[in-house]
């Protein structure tokens, strides 16, 4: 019983790491294309990853509260 609450905490535990970087890889992704767009070229990418990495600790609060209960 014990190894199916670690099977889940860990699988758990891989969702939220990916989360984390595909919504930072997301933000800067936008970014990315924004900067070609504009031709203001870091500025943009440096918001986005700004936004993402914002993005990222906020789900990640989130997930930590809902795990609490």
């Amino acid at each position: 019983m014990s190894s199916d609450k670690e099977k889940n905490k860990g699988l758990q535990m891989a969702g939220a790491g990916f989360e984390f970087v595909s919504s930072i890889a997301l933000f800067v992704w936008i970014g990315y294309w924004l900067d070609g767009y504009f031709s203001t070229e870091p500025l943009c990418l440096l918001v986005g990853f700004f936004l993402g990495f914002i993005s990222a600790f906020y789900l990640l609060i989130k997930k930590a509260k809902e795990n609490e209960d």
